[in-house]
Protein backbone atom coordinates (compact mmCIF):
# COMPACT_ATOMS: atom_id res chain seq x y z
CA UNK A 1 0.00 0.00 0.00
CA UNK A 2 1.23 3.46 -0.84
CA UNK A 3 1.03 5.19 2.55
CA UNK A 4 0.87 8.72 1.19
CA UNK A 5 -2.23 7.54 -0.67
CA UNK A 6 -3.86 7.06 2.74
CA UNK A 7 -3.03 10.66 3.64
CA UNK A 8 -4.42 11.90 0.32
CA UNK A 9 -7.62 9.84 0.72
CA UNK A 10 -8.03 11.21 4.23
CA UNK A 11 -7.72 14.83 3.06
CA UNK A 12 -10.12 14.23 0.16
CA UNK A 13 -12.76 12.73 2.47
CA UNK A 14 -12.29 15.52 5.02
CA UNK A 15 -12.61 18.20 2.34
CA UNK A 16 -15.84 16.61 1.06
CA UNK A 17 -17.18 16.40 4.62
CA UNK A 18 -18.19 12.76 4.16
CA UNK A 19 -18.33 11.19 7.64
CA UNK A 20 -18.57 7.56 6.45
CA UNK A 21 -15.76 8.01 3.95
CA UNK A 22 -13.54 9.47 6.69
CA UNK A 23 -14.39 6.75 9.21
CA UNK A 24 -13.63 3.95 6.72
CA UNK A 25 -9.96 4.95 7.04
CA UNK A 26 -10.00 4.43 10.82
CA UNK A 27 -9.90 1.37 13.06
CA UNK A 28 -13.19 0.86 14.96
CA UNK A 29 -11.73 2.01 18.31
CA UNK A 30 -9.55 4.80 16.89
CA UNK A 31 -8.89 7.96 18.89
CA UNK A 32 -8.30 11.51 17.69
CA UNK A 33 -6.29 13.97 19.79
CA UNK A 34 -7.20 17.54 18.78
CA UNK A 35 -5.93 20.86 20.18
CA UNK A 36 -9.51 22.20 20.15
CA UNK A 37 -11.84 19.23 20.69
CA UNK A 38 -9.63 17.18 23.02
CA UNK A 39 -9.17 13.40 22.85
CA UNK A 40 -12.25 11.68 21.41
CA UNK A 41 -13.24 8.58 19.52
CA UNK A 42 -12.97 9.13 15.76
CA UNK A 43 -16.75 9.01 15.22
CA UNK A 44 -17.43 11.57 17.96
CA UNK A 45 -14.61 13.85 16.82
CA UNK A 46 -15.60 13.95 13.14
CA UNK A 47 -19.30 14.28 13.96
CA UNK A 48 -18.46 17.39 16.05
CA UNK A 49 -16.00 18.78 13.51
CA UNK A 50 -18.42 18.41 10.60
CA UNK A 51 -21.25 19.95 12.64
CA UNK A 52 -19.08 23.05 13.14
CA UNK A 53 -18.03 23.20 9.47
CA UNK A 54 -19.59 24.89 6.44
CA UNK A 55 -16.71 23.97 4.11
CA UNK A 56 -13.06 22.93 4.07
CA UNK A 57 -10.34 23.42 1.49
CA UNK A 58 -7.19 21.42 2.13
CA UNK A 59 -3.85 21.79 0.38
CA UNK A 60 -1.43 18.91 0.84
CA UNK A 61 2.22 19.91 1.21
CA UNK A 62 3.95 16.68 2.22
CA UNK A 63 3.48 13.13 3.51
CA UNK A 64 6.20 11.36 5.47
CA UNK A 65 6.10 7.70 6.51
CA UNK A 66 8.40 6.02 9.04
CA UNK A 67 10.54 3.03 8.05
CA UNK A 68 8.28 0.51 9.77
CA UNK A 69 5.18 1.92 7.99
CA UNK A 70 3.41 2.38 11.32
CA UNK A 71 3.24 6.18 11.35
CA UNK A 72 2.41 8.74 8.69
CA UNK A 73 2.71 12.52 9.02
CA UNK A 74 0.55 14.63 6.70
CA UNK A 75 1.43 18.33 6.42
CA UNK A 76 -1.25 20.54 4.87
CA UNK A 77 -2.93 23.94 4.91
CA UNK A 78 -6.48 23.95 6.27
CA UNK A 79 -8.79 26.66 4.91
CA UNK A 80 -11.76 26.15 7.22
CA UNK A 81 -15.10 27.97 6.96
CA UNK A 82 -17.16 27.51 10.11
CA UNK A 83 -20.94 27.12 9.99
CA UNK A 84 -21.36 30.80 11.00
CA UNK A 85 -19.30 31.88 7.96
CA UNK A 86 -16.12 32.84 9.83
CA UNK A 87 -12.94 31.59 8.20
CA UNK A 88 -9.66 30.24 9.55
CA UNK A 89 -6.53 29.38 7.57
CA UNK A 90 -3.68 27.53 9.26
CA UNK A 91 -1.01 24.89 8.70
CA UNK A 92 -1.53 21.46 10.24
CA UNK A 93 0.46 18.29 10.75
CA UNK A 94 -1.68 15.20 11.31
CA UNK A 95 0.27 12.28 12.73
CA UNK A 96 -1.42 8.98 11.92
CA UNK A 97 -0.59 5.84 13.90
CA UNK A 98 -1.50 2.81 11.79
CA UNK A 99 -2.61 -0.63 12.91
CA UNK A 100 -1.62 -3.92 11.27
CA UNK A 101 -4.48 -3.50 8.77
CA UNK A 102 -3.17 -0.06 7.74
CA UNK A 103 -6.15 1.65 9.36
CA UNK A 104 -5.65 4.77 11.46
CA UNK A 105 -5.71 3.72 15.12
CA UNK A 106 -4.72 7.14 16.47
CA UNK A 107 -4.62 10.59 14.91
CA UNK A 108 -2.68 13.37 16.62
CA UNK A 109 -3.46 16.81 15.21
CA UNK A 110 -0.78 19.47 15.65
CA UNK A 111 -1.29 23.20 14.96
CA UNK A 112 -1.34 26.57 16.72
CA UNK A 113 -4.88 26.76 18.08
CA UNK A 114 -4.82 30.26 19.59
CA UNK A 115 -7.28 31.71 17.07
CA UNK A 116 -9.18 28.50 16.38
CA UNK A 117 -10.10 27.75 19.99
CA UNK A 118 -11.67 31.18 20.47
CA UNK A 119 -13.71 30.92 17.25
CA UNK A 120 -15.04 27.44 18.09
CA UNK A 121 -15.91 28.50 21.64
CA UNK A 122 -17.81 31.51 20.27
CA UNK A 123 -19.55 29.38 17.64
CA UNK A 124 -20.76 26.89 20.25
CA UNK A 125 -22.07 29.68 22.50
CA UNK A 126 -24.22 30.91 19.60
CA UNK A 127 -25.83 27.48 19.15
Amino acid sequence: MEFCNLGERYLEALQKGELQEILELFAPDAKVDSPVYGRLGANEFYTSLLADTRSSELQLHQCICDREATKLAVYFTYNWTLKDGSRLVFDVVDIMVLDSYHKISELIIVYNNSETLGKITSLRQQS
